[in-house]
């Protein structure tokens, strides 16, 4: 890190301010990595354990960056205009019933989320339709007189750009963008979801790198231009971070209103994700930032702005800037997310009679059904069936051991898994580093039932109680 930071004071930037914002980004939300750059360099690198700056994790509306650029190219090249009617490229799609609202709907009411949507169609959403997604989601009903003027956020608005940009572009985003953009600014292959009829899903599903968004952020800061080659054209992101409609409940906030499929502010614009994913630009300091995170806090904008500010206007003493920019390298060299509670490392007890037998679990949010523990030194061994597949993994004693349960699913392969015993309660915590994702388990055992609690950082599930879902492990009884 030392690398990294070494230049911050000449770059006349304050780096107490910097290691103060990321103590107050560690307070208030469960950050994964971030990267910032000033000019162009980076300034803050870093992760924390066990998510690092290697491994892509999925986009959620983060991702609409990529449709909101690809729709600029259509428009830039004559293809597509921003009034077009929307039920010119999908009537194909349109079901037997639909409302006639429809055919209200412009590109424009799609790109700035005013389509009059009464219900967020999201990726939990569309992901219980087993096809037909454009048809299903042009069955639901619209607001009329909320068309083009009341921001309703509705990620089939995604989707559907997406597939008029396949149309007319006659690729669909992923390759535009992978031809364009991604093979000029060294971000590589990537990847990016796509519906059951093969589209890219437009609003959620991308896979990115806290270093993959930085860049990409620093691309539209230089306007679209890299090393002398206008990428996307300057005019397209010049109005795609206009704020065009005011987003209810966040009048105070750095981003206030939404813009082209991105959110905007007076002195920042953003490509922002469900639990915490930022495209940061600001627009007088040339900043660009590229984060992960798992939280469900809409904050970590406002908190970036504030400090860099700071950074930039409030000078360091001559005196602390050495130490300063210390304290600032060890907090990036010592990142790290905590680990699960207990200093023993060998079940005693109650608990170590479950060891080593198989249990079975009543229903639960991950659908694990069976699982037998096994502890050989320091490593706890897990022989577990999840939705009737058969997996065997590894947990280290306070520290963590990186599991490939799925080697060939880009989307939950690594899973990063901990443990520690508090007497006669297990406690393991998994990070899911390909996800937004990290969750904690407590196993303790209550006369003959084994009573065992989830917590996740962040879910779409229905609220709980402290955040906590509740289910019951039982020894499997032997038949002979």
């Amino acid at each position: 890190m030392k690398d990294i930071c070494a230049n911050v004071s000449e770059m006349g930037l304050n780096p107490e301010k910097l290691c103060e914002m990321i103590e107050t980004l560690e307070k208030e939300v469960e950050l994964h990595s971030i990267v910032v750059q000033y000019g162009g360099k980076k300034i803050i690198e870093g992760a924390w354990d066990p998510f690092t700056l290697e491994d892509p994790q999925m986009m959620h509306s983060l991702s609409k960056i990529g449709t909101a650029i690809c729709i600029g190219y259509a428009i830039d090249e004559g293809k597509l205009r921003l009034d077009d009617k929307l039920l010119d490229y999908v009537r194909g799609e349109l079901p037997e019933e639909y409302d006639s609202t429809l055919e209200e709907l412009t590109v424009y009411h799609l790109l700035t989320m005013q389509a009059g949507s009464p219900e967020c169609c999201n990726n939990v959403w569309f992901s219980k339709l087993k096809g037909a997604w454009e048809t299903q989601w042009l069955k639901e009903p619209k607001i009329k007189e909320d068309i083009g003027k009341i921001f309703h956020y509705d990620s089939g608005c995604s989707y559907t750009l997406s597939r008029i940009v396949t149309k007319v572009m006659g690729k669909n985003c992923l390759s535009i963008m992978q031809e364009r953009i991604f093979s000029k600014i060294d971000i590589g292959e990537i990847n990016w979801l796509t519906s059951p009829e093969g589209h890219n899903t437009g609003g959620w599903g991308m896979y990115l790198t806290a270093r993959q968004i930085a860049t990409l952020a620093q691309l539209l800061m230089q306007k679209g231009n890299w090393n002398g080659e206008q990428l996307i054209p300057a005019w397209w992101i010049d109005e795609m971070s206009k704020p065009r409609v005011l987003i209810p409940g966040a009048e105070n906030m750095a981003l206030s209103s939404y813009a082209y499929h991105i959110k905007a502010g007076k002195e920042i614009f953003a490509a922002e994700g469900a639990f915490g994913q930022y495209l940061i630009c600001f627009r007088k300091y040339p900043i660009a930032i590229g984060i992960t995170s798992g939280t469900s806090d809409y904050v970590v904008a406002d908190i970036c702005l504030k400090y860099l500010k700071e950074a930039i206007e409030i000078k360091c003493k001559k005196e602390e800037v050495e130490q300063a920019e210390k304290r600032l390298n060890e907090k990036l060299a010592n990142l790290k997310l905590p680990l699960p509670c207990g200093e023993e490392d060998q079940a005693d007890g109650k608990m170590q009679a479950w060891m080593d037998k198989t249990i079975l679990f009543t229903e639960n949010p991950r659908n694990i059904q069976k699982v037998v523990f096994s502890q050989k030194g320091k490593m706890l061994n897990m022989r577990l069936v999840i939705n009737d597949e058969e997996k065997t993994c590894d947990a280290g004693f306070k520290t963590w051991i990186r599991n490939d349960l799925y080697q060939d699913d880009y989307t939950k392969k690594h899973h990063c898994i901990s443990y520690a015993f508090e007497k006669n309660r297990l406690n393991i915590s998994v990070g899911l580093i390909n996800t937004s994702y990290r969750e904690e388990y407590c196993f303790c055992v209550d006369k003959d039932k084994l009573v065992c609690t989830w917590k996740p950082n962040v879910t779409y599930l229905p609220p709980q109680s402290n955040n906590i879902w509740k289910f019951t492990g039982i020894l499997q009884e032997i038949a002979y």
